[in-house]
């Protein structure tokens, strides 16, 4: 697609993209329909130099669809949908580290994620993601046979790196909820999902979330999970967003996963995410 209202620079060969000359708080149909043309194209836009509200968030948020409740940290005052990301510099743990697609465990997980950045150190901090449509697409027709036919069994317990409350307690900086409970957060999905706006089919498994295989056990499942990830993010499906104060970056969760890389201790990160667009895999 050509783009006449906004400069579209891609950032990797696999996926996501810059976009220039737009001002999200004054968009016309036709601006928002090529930077939603982008989205779906490129599955991660980064979108720079936004002097954004959290008025101005619900907004932007509200054009990709309905906002979403996460339930592990609370809202701010006001705005209960949108929620602090803060990693203070005495703090060693980072929120959104580990590869994953958001809140898997939902029945209706986000069809988009949008993340704001208020105050980024001068290096690091970076996110990276993976475009698990690509990596869908790589796989031989057996293996595409056999994982169209599984479904995976997602929760929040966060099982495989010590639990979601013991983790959540090393992140003081935000405002943490509800984690005593992230066990009865569960959900069945397909392995192999289909974008309703694009057609295309997409890996929806995480060693982060997907605990096993719908009528196997943890034991049996777990070796599959663990190829699946290495898969999904190998280099050639990957591309990475350097943020600075002003970006927002909106990515597709149905056929992405992503990766906070914690690389700068002793300096202060400060977003705001919401997630939006409730949608039943299939």
């Amino acid at each position: 697609m050509s783009y006449d209202r906004i400069e579209v620079r891609p950032l990797a060969g696999a996926l996501g993209a810059e976009i220039r000359g737009v001002d999200l708080r004054r968009m016309d149909n036709q601006t928002w329909s090529e930077v939603h043309q982008a989205f779906l194209e490129f599955q991660v836009v980064a979108i720079r130099d936004q002097q954004l509200s959290p008025d101005d968030i619900m907004s932007v948020g509200r054009r990709f669809g309905e906002p979403n409740h996460y339930p592990f940290v609370q809202g701010m005052d006001g705005y209960p949908f949108i929620f602090e990301v803060i990693k203070e510099p005495q703090e060693t743990r980072n929120f959104g580290g580990g590869w994953h697609s958001d809140t898997t465990y939902l029945a209706q997980p986000p069809l988009a994620t949008l993340l704001y950045a208020i105050e980024t150190p001068p290096r690091g901090g970076d996110t990276l993601y993976c475009n698990t449509a690509a990596a869908y697409d790589a796989l031989s027709d057996a293996m595409k046979d056999m994982l169209g036919r599984l479904k995976g069994v997602n929760s929040a317990g966060l099982k495989h790196s010590g639990g979601r409350a013991a983790h959540h307690k090393k992140i003081g900086g935000m405002r943490i909820q509800g984690t005593d409970d992230a066990d009865s957060y569960e959900a069945v999905h397909p392995i192999v999902r289909t974008c309703p706006d694009t057609g295309r089919k997409s890996l929806y498994a995480s060693r982060a979330h997907t605990v096993r295989f719908e009528g196997m056990t943890e034991d049996e499942s777990r070796p599959l999970i663990e190829w699946l990830q290495h898969h999904q993010t190998r280099p050639e499906f990957t591309c990475r967003v350097r943020w600075e104060p002003g970006t927002m970056t909106v990515w597709d969760n149905r056929c992405t996963q992503h990766s906070a890389v914690n690389d700068y201790n002793g300096q202060r990160r400060h977003m705001r995410r919401i997630t939006v667009g409730p949608q039943t895999p299939v």
